[in-house]
């Protein structure tokens, strides 16, 4: 489980750390001294994972609030949920008075400095259940993606793709019923979809779970269409298709 400390004070992040340390389980704790490190990091590294989020409200740069509010609007950029999804936002401040607002941006809890080691204790082990509620209720869902079709941004079940082409510097997402164009590279997509899909030619990535059968020539899919694979990856397809049966069963 991946944990971020935000705090501008570097004894509230060493002793943060520590009493992360002294709980039941594995975690990896990133550390950062502001709110605009915070930002930086996560523009960087994209949908970089954080399941908590400790995060001080009052910073000398960017204070905890812009920095809960950024995060809230990538949310809604691409159209994640807000409530009941990662991070879990945890404010920690010496200032009551941040309460109300804290609560106005979704945060999950609240810590008030000087932080109390019982207390964090009973907060750290709510964030921890819930976390591990979020990721089986995830499991359990099909997973979406954002595609981004002219102005308008569609979060599509990777179950409904068959296929996806790459043309003409764009992509075509092959659904069930339709078929969605969108400017990016097959490179980003089989980034991110990994291990349901196969990239089984420089212009094809395929989802396993639509594959009717297959030749060294081609792969037919279950909507009918045939589609050529490379003989550099032929070995690594059947592979790939034969793990994907094994862990469907």
């Amino acid at each position: 489980m991946n944990i971020a400390v935000c705090d501008d004070e570097e004894n509230i992040r060493c002793l943060i750390g520590k009493l992360i340390g002294k709980q039941e389980g594995s975690y990896h704790i990133m550390e950062f001294s502001s709110g605009g490190e915070l930002l930086q990091f996560w523009q960087q590294e994209g949908r970089a994972r954080i399941d908590i989020l400790f995060l001080d409200i009052s910073m000398n740069d960017i204070d905890g609030m812009e920095v809960a509010k950024q995060i809230r609007a990538w949310k809604e950029e691409r159209e994640e949920p807000v409530w009941g999804s990662l991070p879990l936002l945890i404010f920690v401040s010496g200032y009551s008075e941040y309460m109300p607002k804290a609560f106005s941006v979704n945060a999950f809890q609240y810590l008030m400095k000087p932080i109390n080691e019982r207390e964090f204790e009973e907060v750290f082990a709510q964030a921890v259940r819930e976390c591990r509620y979020l990721e089986a209720k995830k499991e359990a869902e099909p997973r979406r993606i954002p595609i981004r079709i002219g102005k308008i941004t569609r979060n599509v079940s990777i179950d409904d793709i068959s296929y996806i082409e790459s043309r003409n510097r764009k992509i075509v997402i092959r659904m069930r019923e339709e078929e969605l164009e969108s400017y990016g590279k097959i490179g980003e997509m089989e980034e991110e979809l990994q291990k349901r899909f196969f990239r089984i030619h420089k212009g094809y990535l395929v989802n396993l779970k639509w594959v009717e059968r297959y030749s060294r020539m081609e792969v037919q899919m279950k909507d009918g269409a045939r589609l050529p694979i490379s003989k550099y990856k032929y070995q690594d397809f059947v592979k790939a298709y034969l793990e994907y049966i094994a862990e469907d069963e």
